[in-house]
């Protein structure tokens, strides 16, 4: 017989106490534990809710009318109720200090920052945390590098204005005076273009370009095709929390849950549907029309550079999942990395 860990005991009382309280406070009656699970998602059998409601009932947190099998809570009931809920406001409030000050660390590595909040999201959550990089059709050239590394490669580097650096090596071969004159030419023709218009415009700039040098023709030609090769990224951390969440019941979850940690292209697909919606979100497991979400959930908040939204960062796990905790998470890591991106 498998041994319930006492973490996963505390945990199972904790929702029962909010869900008797919530339930309470809406219709004044008695709680018994058909209504806990019916109407609170608690997945557990009607024994074993019977059981911990008992529990709770002998440590203080719950009562009942002499008149009633169901219970109601107890001042103390309350008590760790409200507790519970100012812990959570507080541990938002420690950690949005805690990522500014990551941020302030690591002001000009966003790629950097953007990775470590999604591991902030995943350890806080225990759940899978993800960020979408900056949209590539908000996200504008600032400036493109070529520092010469061999006789036939050029190594090309692009920074964004939102701070992304993308580098590659590229196969050209050309001198010092070509080389800086292919730059001043790419800078100029697409200094502030987004990154999803670059090539077009440098394939349209190039027909136009009246220098009769056939090799800084081409060598343009093959920067083009880099552009291409740029789409929507996203960071995400937390595939071994998979595990953490399992139960006899979640096993479908935690196969889903790995589904996307190995898979970005589905993730991303899932959170540009709902890109343009901005604001905090909550998907529910079929309200997303997704096979791969039918045991899942996902909290998402879009983050702004200035009044635009440019991302979206996240939560995906259970549906049973915290949903007050994770939207308070999600909420104020948003917050701090909209600082962040206004401050730069």
């Amino acid at each position: 017989m498998r041994q319930v860990a006492v973490s996963v005991i505390k945990e199972r009382k904790n929702k029962i106490l909010s869900a008797v309280i919530n339930q309470y406070a809406k219709t004044a009656k008695p709680v018994g534990s058909d209504v806990v699970i019916d109407s609170y998602n608690i997945k557990l059998s009607p024994a074993t809710v019977r059981n911990l409601m008992a529990e709770l009932e002998e440590e203080g947190f719950l009562t009942h009318p002499h008149t009633s099998a169901g219970r109601i809570p107890t001042d103390k009931g309350y008590r760790a109720y409200v507790d519970s809920i100012m812990e959570i406001q507080d541990m938002a409030i420690e950690e949005e200090e805690r990522i500014k000050q990551e941020y302030a660390q690591k002001s000009r590595e966003i790629e950097s920052v953007l990775s470590k909040t999604s591991k902030i999201l995943s350890g806080f959550s225990q759940y899978t945390g993800f960020v979408m990089a900056p949209k590539i059709k908000y996200n504008a050239i600032k400036t493109i590098e070529l520092l010469p590394v061999s006789q036939d490669e050029v190594l090309i580097i692009l920074i964004t204005n939102a701070g992304m650096v993308k580098h590659k090596r590229v196969g050209i071969s050309l001198n010092q005076q070509q080389l800086t004159r292919l730059r001043n030419f790419l800078n100029d023709n697409l200094r502030e273009v987004s990154l999803a218009d670059a090539s077009a415009r440098i394939a349209q700039e190039i027909k136009s370009f009246k220098q009769n040098e056939e090799e800084l023709l081409s060598a343009a030609e093959e920067i083009c095709d880099i552009f291409y090769d740029i789409r929507d990224d996203i960071y995400i951390d937390g595939a071994s929390n998979a595990m953490a969440i399992s139960d006899e019941n979640d096993f479908d979850a935690i196969k889903s849950l790995i589904r996307f940690n190995e898979d970005k292209n589905k993730l991303i697909e899932i959170i540009n549907r709902d890109f343009d919606s901005g604001g905090i979100s909550v998907q529910i497991g079929s309200e997303s029309s997704l096979d791969e979400l039918k045991d899942l959930s996902i909290v998402t908040n879009a983050y702004n550079d200035g009044d635009r939204a440019i991302g979206v960062l996240g939560i995906i796990g259970p549906k049973r999942m915290e949903y007050d905790k994770m939207l308070s998470l999600v909420s104020s890591i948003s917050k701090a990395l909209n600082e962040f991106l206004k401050n730069r």
